[in-house]
């Protein structure tokens, strides 16, 4: 797509298929019915654009396979009103050397220092340009996924808040690895320029880890979009990045997005992270969408492969409806009608009945009373999770499910469940 002044309409995705373990092992387990089924969740969730990892190994090792899964993608995706943001160089690797198993990853790639090479990365980006360069569904060209290099404390530079690298240690030697860093934006210059000139249309981006990093990589020029990654634990900080990104954008007359935003483990919520977005006017994309066997399933993404999600407020977050944290919050009293109450009540009868084993008799039908104190314990489990008033990583209804699937479930833990739940449930309400 051509290059357009605004991009703010963008609310994308990193996107790893769900069943595979990175994104490296995507194009190679390439599923089109995953992809399908996937993209059908990202379309109900109004989400329209898709950031994936393009990896050359994958191409090295089967090109014609790794070009066509690369363009059923693009096309399944656009079926369902989802553009693609492809990241070309991931990784900047494309020297055999740098390919070899076992190689180590801390030394500088070979492809930084032997641009004879770089001939290679130029036919990988002719052949994708001409499988997808004319695809309606291509939206952008992000060359390469945050070449800055990381030392122990990344990239410094003037422009850079000192609070951006507060829990890590500058190099040892900086001239050194400054020198090491122009090698990566020496390789980048090119690759944007090669990119451009080989395809005039269609925008290009570069998703640099901080947007600090936009003016020391020389690229400000060679891009079309202002392209960076955020991931703030505040909102201050937060804020602090969107205004620089802004200056940047008014001084270059260049559109901002933001093609990393919200992890969980790093206090960057996502309904933290979309508000300012939208405030700001920048395109984003999530950090991502499937909660599935990738290695960062634990701290990214918003649909499991079922269907169901982890955190029902960053689906309310993506239809613009954000958790009350202001003056005017009215906490919930779930012992309005005396329903906790009586649900601890319940729990106490249950309880005595089946008190040192009572009506679970050797050889007995059990089921009946392990179904009385399930039931029990999903009654005030309602209560909390409806009133917010429990932790919901684990909900207490899905031990409730777990349990139900067992064939013999253990009566004495689930009593002792039962009891918890009801000391849960009085301290919440202020019961005796």
């Amino acid at each position: 797509m051509m290059p357009l002044e605004d991009y703010s309409f963008v609310r994308g995705f990193n996107y790893t298929q769900s069943n595979v373990w990175t994104d490296v092992n995507m194009w190679d387990e390439y599923d089109h019915d995953v992809v399908e089924r996937d993209m059908g969740y990202a379309e109900r969730l109004r989400l329209n654009s898709a950031r994936v990892f393009l990896t050359y190994s994958s191409y090295v090792k089967n090109r014609e396979q790794f070009l066509s899964n690369v363009k059923d993608f693009v096309r399944t995706a656009w079926k369902h009103g989802i553009s693609t943001n492809p990241i070309v160089y991931h990784g900047l690797r494309f020297h055999p050397d740098d390919l070899k198993p076992g190689r180590d990853w801390s030394k500088t790639p070979k492809t930084l220092t032997d641009p004879s090479c770089w001939a290679d990365g130029e036919k990988y980006f002719d052949d994708l340009c001409e499988a997808i360069g004319n695809e309606p569904g291509l939206l952008f060209w992000d060359v390469s996924n945050e070449p800055g290099f990381r030392n122990p404390g990344g990239t410094w530079t003037e422009d850079e808040p000192e609070w951006q690298h507060e829990f890590d240690a500058p190099p040892e030697d900086m001239e050194a690895f400054r020198e090491r860093q122009e090698l990566v934006w020496n390789c980048i210059r090119h690759f944007c320029r090669y990119m451009k000139q080989k395809d005039p249309v269609n925008a290009i981006g570069l998703g640099n880890t901080f947007i600090w990093e936009t003016l020391p990589s020389g690229t400000i020029d060679d891009v079309d979009i202002i392209v960076f990654h955020d991931y703030s634990d505040t909102e201050k900080r937060l804020r602090y990045v969107c205004d620089y990104a802004k200056m940047l954008s008014e001084k270059y007359n260049k559109p901002v997005i933001n093609n990393e935003t919200a992890c969980l483990c790093r206090g960057n919520r996502y309904d933290m992270a979309i508000p300012m977005m939208e405030e700001y006017g920048f395109g984003f994309y999530l950090f991502e969408l499937m909660i599935g066997k990738d290695v960062w399933n634990r701290v990214h993404g918003i649909v499991y492969p079922d269907g169901t999600v982890r955190d029902p407020s960053i689906v309310s977050a993506l239809f613009g409806f954000y958790r009350k944290r202001d003056e005017g919050l009215i906490p919930t009293d779930v012992d309005q009608e005396n329903y906790a109450v009586r649900a601890v009540k319940r729990a106490e009868r249950v309880l005595r009945d089946t008190k040192n084993g009572r009506s679970f008799a050797p050889g007995g039908d059990h089921s009946c009373r392990t179904e009385e104190l399930l039931e029990a314990c999903e009654c005030i489990a309602n209560l909390l999770e409806g009133g917010q008033l429990c932790p919901m990583d684990v909900p207490p209804t899905y031990r409730i499910a777990m349990y139900r699937k067992q064939e013999n479930p253990d009566a004495d833990e689930i009593k002792r469940f039962l009891a918890e739940l009801a000391a849960e449930i009085k301290k919440a309400c202020y019961l005796v």
